[in-house]
């Protein structure tokens, strides 16, 4: 059985997929190397989401002959720096970032170009924000405070002039703080490096006689009738991929991103699910709620723009209506909508408050508009009616006892039950996350659970396989029947990791996954 997914064809593939939205690169000449550091983004539908806690911020080393990924390494924090030893093939890598409390954290990572190994060198956390080689012994390096306890830790730092006869052969943890107190320096940490995007622009056009666009998490994808593919994802509404592999069109949003896909009966249309990115209008953080847009499929126009009074959730069913669920947590006033598959909307309907976990309770192939009510006695998977009615189906969580935190997650209608997947949190000293895929009788009562190593983010069916996608990377599939694992399989591209962040099924042996660095896989199984 293969390790791996069989890959018949990427689309949004591009160069340096693997770091996603890049923050810093950097070329040596000499050794035929491009290191650059970026950062796919969590799996989530939005900040907040539960996830693995897994890291999202990526270093990848590159050959200039092809641009081919020849390392990809995980970081704990924001990519910052990146330095060429001026004689050993060895990168010092600078990276960190404030906690958003009260201390910035970070480490300086001793990459081996030739092995792809990394050394973490700090005896303790120290956000790197510049580092520079004097010499072949002495190593530059900015350092933030430890701590914002001045409330000014964003406009200064401490300068650090390390020395060492070998760095190859620096074992883990060897450079202690005493190293570290040098001169206090003006200093700001890094932001988003325009540099780094024109680098890899540039060596994209030379190398590979191809355009580089950064892409993001896509989190949804939908196969159309006639073989075209459309996905949504950060920094696009919605785009279509063709048959033949080429983006027929795309419709961006800057400043927000796609979400949920909810295509009309007659294929000529899709509700798109918006989230916008907060934004800074000078005195405070400002929200934009969430909205529904209705796009048309021939060519990305928006036939319907978001409403800005009401956030919405787009929920759909297999008959093609569509639910646009109010996502205020205390509404005042009714705030959710019906449109019927000929796209007459109902007047607003009131369904009380907003379940946080709407924003990934979603389930595919459902004859009915699922979503999950806040009751007296719980939260509750409920179904919504044409006619308006709410039709309370069971409790998220069948066990009472439990005494945990439940999150819901995507899910999948099949015949006479419902298979979603959840997570619950212990509380403690360390938040434990426990995940799970678990099937439902029609009276809510679980008839197998799967337990999972990983939170997961997108699932899908087809026949009597579940398939199952987590935030790790793995796809797993599960008989429909009895939950047990037929296989499970890592998610690569091009021999590198990837974790999948939407799935749907076209058909029966095949299935698309949207990936956390913007591409979408059409694979077989």
């Amino acid at each position: 059985m293969p390790d791996s997914l069989i890959l018949d064809r990427v689309l949004g593939d591009r160069p340096f997929a693997e770091i996603g939205f890049p923050s810093v690169a950097a070329v040596s000449e000499l050794r035929g190397l491009v290191v650059a550091g970026g950062a796919v983004g969590p799996p989530g539908w939005q900040p907040g989401t539960l996830t693995s806690g897994r890291s999202t911020h990526r270093i990848g080393v590159y050959s200039m002959d092809g641009l081919r990924c020849r390392y990809l390494l995980p970081s704990r924090w924001p990519v910052n720096t990146i330095a060429f030893h001026p004689v050993l093939p060895l990168a010092a890598i600078g990276t960190g970032g404030y906690d958003g409390g009260f201390f910035y954290e970070g480490e300086l990572l001793l990459l081996d170009l030739l092995s792809g190994e990394a050394v973490s060198a700090f005896a303790s956390e120290r956000e790197v924000r510049s580092a520079r080689w004097l010499n072949e012994r002495r190593l530059d390096l900015v350092l933030a405070a430890t701590d914002d306890e001045s409330g000014k830790g964003d406009t200064w730092g401490f300068a650090a002039s390390i020395a060492r006869d070998d760095w190859r052969t620096l074992p883990t943890k060897a450079i202690g703080p005493a190293e570290l107190a040098g001169e206090r320096v003006p200093s700001v940490p890094p932001g988003a490096s325009e540099a780094a995007l024109r680098t890899l622009e540039s060596l994209s056009a030379a190398c590979r006689n191809v355009a580089f666009t950064p892409r993001r998490q896509v989190r949804a994808v939908e196969p159309l009738r006639d073989g075209r593919v459309l996905a949504a994802l950060d920094g696009v509404r919605l785009e279509s991929w063709l048959p033949s592999g080429l983006r027929e069109w795309v419709a961006p949003v800057p400043g927000g991103g796609g979400r949920r896909i909810v295509v009309t009966p007659d294929q000529r249309a899709a509700w798109v699910e918006i989230q916008w990115a907060p934004g800074w209008d000078g005195h405070r953080v400002r929200y934009r709620p969430n909205g529904a847009e209705l796009l048309s499929l021939q060519n990305g126009e928006v036939l319907r723009p978001a409403g800005s009074e009401t956030p919405v959730a787009v929920t759909g069913r297999q008959d093609s209506w569509v639910m646009l669920l109010d996502t205020r947590h205390a509404p005042t006033e009714a705030g959710t909508t019906l449109v019927s598959p000929d796209q007459q909307e109902s007047a607003p309907l009131d369904l009380g408050g907003y379940e946080f976990a709407n924003t990934t309770f979603v389930v595919r192939r459902s004859p009915e508009l699922l979503f999950l009510q806040p009751r007296p006695h719980g939260v509750w998977i409920a179904a919504l009616e044409p006619s308006g009615a709410v039709r309370p189906l069971f409790p998220l969580d069948w066990d009472a006892g439990r005494g945990t935190r439940f999150f819901g997650g995507p899910g999948v209608r099949l015949p006479g039950a419902l298979v979603h997947a959840g997570a619950v949190t212990r509380s403690g000293p360390h938040r434990r996350i426990e995940a799970f895929v678990v099937r439902r009788r029609a009276d809510g009562e679980p008839e197998w659970v799967f337990e999972c190593e990983a939170v997961v983010t997108a699932m899908d069916a087809a026949g009597d396989t579940v398939l199952v996608a987590l935030d790790s990377g793995e796809i797993v599939a599960l008989g429909a029947t009895d939950g047990r694992p037929r296989w499970r399989r890592s998610l690569t591209v091009h021999g590198m990791p990837t974790s999948g962040t939407s799935l749907a099924i076209p058909e029966d042996g095949r299935v698309l996954i949207g990936t956390a660095d913007g591409r979408i896989v059409d694979a077989l199984y």
